[in-house]
């Protein structure tokens, strides 16, 4: 759900205070984008990779019903890594912030 243009200008207050009294704070709070984008790779990588091992390990049910168990669970992990990935990148998109001396 996006910020009102109110909630947008006291948010950007809010950062400026802060980047006023502790710049240093600040500073290492910021994540560079190239970060964000790298460890939701890895992730979205691993995934895959879990899933394939997963879906092997299940193949393998006619040796062991433990391979079976431990499949599935491969399964289970990717899909839950892969959706943990994709969520970020919903939740962290770029969105512009206005500050309180843009025209409307």
């Amino acid at each position: 759900m996006p910020l009102s243009e109110h909630e947008e200008r006291i948010l950007a207050e809010i950062e400026r205070q802060l980047e006023a009294e502790d710049p240093r704070f600040a500073a290492r709070s910021r994540r560079p984008a190239s970060l964000t984008s790298l460890s939701r790779t890895l992730r979205l990588r691993l995934a895959i990779g879990l899933g394939i091992l997963g879906v092997v390990a299940v193949v393998l049910l006619v040796v062991s019903i433990a391979f079976a168990a431990v499949g599935l669970a491969m399964i289970f992990a990717a899909i839950i890594l892969g959706v943990s990935a994709i969520r970020e990148t919903e939740t962290t998109a770029p969105s512009r912030t206005r500050s309180p001396d843009d025209a409307l």
